[in-house]
C-alpha cells in the first residue's frame, strides 16, 4: 500500500524545535501553565476528508488537537466538532511536512478503549496493521528555564503493531528484537532485514519489514 507516514526526516522534532525557539504567537493557558506553541499537529489545518460512521463524508480542512484529541473542520483556527462518530480521516501534507497523504483511523476499530486517540495506519495487511500514534506533552521551556510557569508543548510519537489474527494491541519500539516477538517469526525478521539491508531504527524500513511479512 502507499506510505502514509511522514518523510524520513524527523518532521515532529523539527517542528518542536522551531516552535520552542521561534513561537511568537499567543499563551494558551491550562491549569496552573502559560503554555508556548499549539496543541495542532503540526501547528495547522491540512485538505482531507473526515468519514463518520455509517458513511457521511466531509472534504474540508482539517485540525487535529493532540492535547484533547479531538479532530474536525477548521472553522477559524478552531475545530467544528460533530456529534457523529469519526471513524477515520486523511489529510493531505504540504511539501514542507514531506507532501505525503496521512491515513487515521479510530483506536476504537482495534479494540481499545483506553488510547482514545487515533492510529496513522502505516501499513495494513493481512496478518499485521503497523500503526503510530501521535501525542502531545507539557515540558519546561527550554529558551526559559527560569519561568516555573511556563511550558511548551512537545509533539511525540509511538508505534503500535496490531495481530489480526488474535487481535493483540501492542506498542513497539523500532528494534528487530522488539518487532521480531511480535510477530513471532524471529528468523523470518532476521533474514528480511539482512536481504534488504535494512534499519528497523527507521519507520519507512519498518514499514517494508511488515510489508514482506504480511505477504510471505
Amino acid at each position: 500500500m502507499t506510505n502514509l507516514s511522514f518523510a524520513q526526516t524527523n518532521t515532529v522534532g523539527e517542528f518542536n524545535k522551531f516552535i520552542a525557539q521561534n513561537w511568537q504567537g499567543d499563551y494558551i493557558r491550562i491549569g496552573q501553565w502559560k503554555v508556548k506553541g499549539t496543541p495542532y499537529l503540526l501547528g495547522e489545518s491540512f485538505p482531507g476528508t473526515l468519514t463518520y460512521q455509517g458513511g457521511t463524508k466531509s472534504d474540508t480542512k482539517i485540525l487535529y488537537d493532540l492535547y484533547n484529541q479531538k479532530v474536525g473542520a477548521d472553522i477559524k483556527n478552531s475545530i467544528l466538532e460533530s456529534d457523529q462518530v469519526l471513524e477515520e480521516f486523511t489529510i493531505k501534507l504540504p511539501e514542507k511536512f514531506g507532501g505525503n497523504t496521512l491515513l487515521f483511523r479510530n483506536t476504537d476499530l482495534y479494540g481499545t478503549n483506553t488510547l482514545k486517540n487515533y492510529f496513522n495506519i502505516l501499513e495494513d495487511g493481512s496478518k499485521f496493521s503497523f500503526l503510530k500514534v501521535f501525542r502531545i506533552k507539557l515540558i519546561s521551556d527550554p529558551s526559559n528555564m527560569m519561568d516555573k510557569e511556563q511550558k511548551v508543548f512537545e509533539q511525540y510519537y509511538e508505534y503500535y503493531l496490531y495481530n489480526k489474527t488474535n487481535k493483540d494491541l501492542v506498542k513497539v519500539k523500532l528494534k528487530e528484537k522488539d518487532i521480531a516477538k511480535q510477530l513471532g517469526d524471529e528468523e523470518f525478521v532476521k533474514s528480511f532485514i539482512t536481504k534488504g539491508d535494512l534499519d528497523v531504527s527507521k519507520e519507512a524500513d519498518v514499514i517494508s519489514l511488515i510489508q514482506g511479512y504480511n505477504n510471505k
